[in-house]
């Protein structure tokens, strides 16, 4: 069958660029009809009528904001387009064979009618297909002063190719391109004009005679610091070349044969294929045979001998793999034996800790019994899924790799790698979060089991941390389904396997989960919450709606002695409300501190209270019976960046001290990503420890032995288009339009159609959105009308249903949207367009969208790759991604001028990230907010800040523990830091009258930072210290206003 891409991308090509037919007959003009693919004559400026604002400004698209940019008019359309490319000479003068195709539109009349009510003579457009062929003598075009060739006689009139030769080595760098030289009169009609444009232009070129072609040189890194991933990059992706660039317009070539292409061309579309990366590893597990051990229910219900069987061949099936790519390492070339022999290295040690973790199940009998109870919960809640396979939950390889990695770090206090963070790359839609909810699982069913009913073991157990709204809120509710398992587990109601759940688990406390976020998503009072219930506010702490079992609406009210809010499930025969009185499910701050749930689930900003709030102590097990948390989950890590991950990794020294026990003991860290680079720099700074991603890499980015691309699978598929020439805006309108009304396609079968009849039209800020909201209404629909009418009998599609996913967006709304987008094509709330910023890059997962149109190249690979796997994640419907590029942005061109080099190697593209928490600047911000949360909860007898004097060397030792810190993390910095410190130290001990840690309006040692800011130098008291209340704020924005300067005194008056 073919494939649906296909359409869509066919029908654009047609409708933007064409032709029909080659020799086609046209009524529009053809430069309103097409809007790629042509070359104008020399200085045709773009026409008023599409003067928009063509370009916004490069660097000023945060948090939905972006400058004004250059004006459309001010710029011409293109005349000249081309490509670079390399070859080596092979023994006489090297000739190249240059194809150079076209057409010219000339005026001819033609009847139009149906047939039946009559047909009349009408002004139309004849295309005119021409093609020229010249051989091009390298040697001679090397030549300094070498001419352009007119192509006249060649077949195309009016055209000039221009060849450039350089000497690199022993290669030769080319650069052709062709010019139009078409030159109507000054004062000359339209038609003229149309008749002097060039178009559907494309240049293909062969290597004709003693030469051939050779990979472009890659630039020459400067050594740095990121000297690692460069070489750790060079090997993986040493197969991917780029053979050609762009001029204008982009490049494309043919599948290399024995390490060299036959041809490269221009192309006004090009594409690339991102293989699926297949989860279910490498061939050496199927040859071990280890499917049956990669069923939860077989690795809760086996006997003990069995178990560590099992895991100890899966462990064996990825050794095989490593003896097989050290065999390879042989082969490698020199300059890259090195770095192979330290990818081995590196995944003999995972491979030594996996064994370590089936060591553990071996031997304690706890581990193996937490073990067992976490794949029955996570059994039990997979089959509450509405997609859930007869067959029940399977592992993927990476998943429980994942696990036995982790296992041993987690359970044993001392064990060697307690203090490596253990990071999870795959790519996005993998499945990373059903790994640590696992590992969460085994943590907590662990420490209850060693508490053996020790209130010790009650309390929160892990924090799970994420950046976005929406990706909170997601997580929150797939999380709840593990808690909800967990608590039937420890409640006897679901079956075990082979554990036996011990009797106190009937008298420990409830296992439970907790929602920690900001104001603005739940209420921090049940007071508060009991107005939000009534009024079905934004802030509602109804965040869960449906049972996770029966996935009926829940009942949210108030408890009937008004102490908290509790949820019910009201469904008669469900397992849940059959067993619970309530769900374990708390999401008001109120009832998070005083339950302590046994799973956090909050936001990187909320964390910045713990400076504020006494009570947040208690989440650590301070003024409690109950341990500090064992288990940290960092959800994607590369989020944590900037200045949010600055003040996050600021806030992260009083959290680490937080968590650490009385013997010393630091929580376990694990995170996840799927696009990261510098890896160990960011985690060493935001989490003072080593790091050790998993899977580790092998030879080839595209088998680590966990993850093996499968190219049998179709992969996302990524086409580009520039501005080039046109309006940013109506380029979009077009290019939505035309994909729009391609889904009523009769070729597309209906079963297919559903993957690609809502357009997620993804903007970098919100300025850029809020312009297209208007567009979709007005322009599109007129477009899709045009296009439907060029196609005779085919309906004109309706886009009436149109939703936005922004932070401007109610939380409360974004279950009811995402629900939306569940719907098929034929349901009457179905979704037609999705108008998104990057809050969907992450978190958002709806597995029939396979349809995106990305404008403009956001800021970094990293939200490109995110953002765009939120479509193809169904195999149903593999993902189409069509990126706009923006000509007037550098940015943007040269993204499109390399689009298919630079998509072969996309995970190589991401950009190292940035985390500097002890820079001057985060210092000054908030360095003493660690230092204050550390004090106020850790001394004993600080409750009250005045207290500060008669604790002096408690808070001394604390600052000192601050320092070293900074010190293991950036040494340069420590000496300032201290300073500080002891500076803000000092002037506590001399603040006199100080009534509380945090106020805005009474004598307190700090306040808020933004009401600080809105209040100036208006300060009753002096000595305050502004404070952030949330991480969210960090990035300063100031509000202006632009006046005209007066001309003279009297308006001045």
């Amino acid at each position: 069958m073919s494939d649906a891409r296909d359409t869509l991308v066919d029908r654009m090509k047609v409708d933007l660029m064409g032709p029909e037919a080659p020799e086609e007959v046209i009524f529009d003009r053809p430069t309103d009809r097409y809007l790629t693919g042509i070359l104008f004559p020399p200085r045709t400026a773009i026409p008023p009528e599409e003067d928009d604002e063509a370009a916004d400004s490069e660097d000023a698209e945060v948090n939905g904001t972006a400058l004004d940019g250059v004006k459309a008019a001010s710029t011409f359309r293109p005349s000249t387009a081309g490509l670079s490319f390399a070859v080596e000479p092979a023994g006489g003068s090297p000739v190249l064979r240059v194809k150079v195709d076209g057409a010219r539109y000339l005026e001819h009349e033609a009847e139009e009618g149906d047939g039946e009510s009559g047909s009349r003579k009408r002004q139309s457009w004849k295309r005119d297909p021409r093609c020229a062929e010249v051989p091009v003598d390298l040697t001679a075009a090397s030549q300094p002063g070498f001419p352009g060739i007119p192509l006249g006689e060649k077949g195309q009139p009016g055209v000039t190719l221009h060849v450039r030769v350089a000497q690199w080595q022993s290669v030769l760098l080319v650069t052709l391109a062709i010019s139009n030289d078409a030159s109507p009169p000054e004062k000359t009609s339209r038609s003229a004009n149309e008749k002097a444009a060039l178009f559907q232009v494309s240049v293909t070129v062969f290597c004709e005679g003693y030469c051939r072609f050779v990979p472009k040189p890659a630039p020459t890194g400067v050594a740095g610091e990121d000297d690692e991933d460069r070489a750790s990059s060079a090997l993986l992706y040493r197969r991917a070349q780029q053979w050609a660039v762009g001029h204008t317009c982009s490049a494309i070539w043919d599948e290399p044969v024995e390490g060299a292409v036959s041809w490269v061309a221009t192309s006004w579309f090009p594409e690339s294929t991102v293989h699926v990366v297949s989860a279910s590893g490498a061939n050496s597990f199927r040859t071990r045979s280890v499917g049956e051990i990669l069923s939860a229910s077989t690795l809760a219900g086996t006997d003990d001998g069995n178990l560590v069987t099992g895991l100890t061949t899966f462990v064996d099936a990825y050794s095989d793999w490593i003896k097989d790519a050290e065999e390879q390492v042989g082969g490698l070339p020199a300059s890259l034996t090195g770095q192979g022999d330290l990818h081995m290295r590196t995944c003999r040690a995972a491979e030594a800790r996996m064994r370590a973790g089936v060591e553990l199940l071996r031997t304690d009998r706890d581990a193996v019994s937490a073990f067992r109870m976490a794949n029955a919960a996570m059994a039990l809640q997979y089959s509450w899924r509405p997609d859930a396979s007869p067959d029940g939950l399977k592992w993927r390889p990476f998943q429980l790799g994942f696990a036995l990695l982790c296992m041993s770090s987690i359970a044993r206090p001392d064990d060697d790698d307690r203090e490596t963070m253990d990071l999870l790359w795959f790519p996005t839609g993998g499945g990373k979060t059903e790994a640590y909810l696992l590992l969460t699982a085994f943590t907590i069913f662990l420490r209850r089991l060693r508490a053996a009913g020790d209130p010790a073991g009650d309390g929160v157990t892990t924090f799970m941390r994420y950046t976005l709204r929406l990706l909170t809120i997601q997580q929150f509710e797939r999380a709840a389904a593990l808690v909800v398992a967990c608590e039937m587990i420890r409640k006897g109601l679901a079956k075990t396997g082979s554990a036996q759940a011990p009797s106190h688990f009937a008298t420990d406390a409830p296992i439970s989960l907790g929602l920690w976020v900001g104001q603005g998503a739940t209420p921090n009072t049940v007071r508060d919450a009991e107005a939000a219930l009534s009024a079905e506010s934004e802030n509602s702490p109804a965040q869960l709606r449906a049972c996770p079992c029966c996935r009926e609406i829940l009942d949210w009210r108030i408890a009937p002695d008004r102490s908290f809010v509790e949820v019910r499930c009201q469904t008669k025969g469900c397992a849940v409300s059959s067993g619970m009185e309530r769900l374990p499910v708390w999401t008001v701050d109120e009832d998070v501190y005083k339950r302590q749930p046994t799973l956090v689930i909050g936001t990187v900003d909320k964390y910045a209270q713990i400076t504020r709030n006494q009570e947040t102590g208690r989440l650590f097990g301070i003024g409690t019976s109950a341990s500090p948390p064992d288990l940290i989950i960092q959800d994607e890590l590369h989020l944590i960046s900037g200045p949010l991950g600055s003040l996050a990794g600021l806030y992260e020294t009083a959290i680490d001290e937080l968590c650490r026990t009385s013997e010393g003991r630091r929580a376990k860290v694990i995170g996840s990503t799927a696009t990261i680079r510098r890896a160990s720099q960011q985690i060493r700074a935001l989490f003072d420890r080593s790091s050790f991603q998993f899977p580790p890499p092998g030879l080839d980015y595209s088998d680590s032995g966990f993850a093996v691309e499968d190219r049998a699978l179709p992969g996302r598929r990524y086409v580009g288009i520039s501005t080039v020439g046109r309006s940013a805006k109506f380029t979009q309108q077009a290019v939505s339009a035309t994909l729009l009304q391609a889904g009523t396609d009769p070729g597309i079968p209906d079963h297919v159609r559903d993957g690609y009849w809502t357009l997620v039209n993804y903007f970098n800020s919100l300025r850029e959105l809020g312009g297209a909201l208007v567009l979709m209404r007005d322009d599109v629909t007129r477009s899709i009308g045009d296009y439907a009418a060029r196609r005779s009998g085919e309906a004109e599609r309706l886009t009436d249903n149109q939703i936005e996913l922004t932070s401007r967006v109610r939380s409360i709304e974004i279950p009811r949207y995402l629900k939306n987008l569940e719907r098929v094509w034929e349901d009457p709330e179905h979704v037609d367009i999705v108008l998104a910023s990057n809050m969907i890059s992450v978190g958002m997962d709806v597995s029939r969208l396979g349809l995106m149109l990305v404008n403009g190249q956001p800021k970094t690979i990293a939200e490109y790759i995110q953002a765009t796997s939120r479509v193809g994640r169904d195999r149903r419907w593999p993902g189409l991604v069509v990126t706009l590029y923006n000509a007037a942005k550098s940015r943007d061109r040269s993204r499109y001028e390399a689009f298919a080099s630079w998509h072969n190697s996309l995970y190589r593209e991401v950009e190292a990230t940035s985390v500097t928490p002890f820079a001057p600047r985060a210092r000054d911000r908030a360095l003493h907010a660690p230092y204050v949360a550390l004090v106020r909860h850790l001394v004993a007898g600080m409750a009250d800040p005045g207290a500060i004097e008669d604790h002096q060397s408690e808070a001394e030792a604390l600052l000192e523990r601050i320092v070293q810190r900074i010190e293991r993390i950036d040494r340069g910095e420590a000496v300032p830091a201290r300073k500080q410190l002891n500076d803000f130290l000092d002037g506590w001990f001399d603040f006199q009258g100080l009534k509380s840690y945090w106020s805005d309006f009474d004598q307190a040692l700090l306040t808020s930072a933004e009401t600080a800011a809105a209040r100036g130098n208006r300060s009753r008291y002096r000595g305050q210290k502004p404070t952030p209340n949330s991480l969210r704020s960090v990035e300063a924005s100031t509000p202006f206003v632009l006046l005209e300067p007066p001309r003279s005194r009297e308006e001045v008056r």
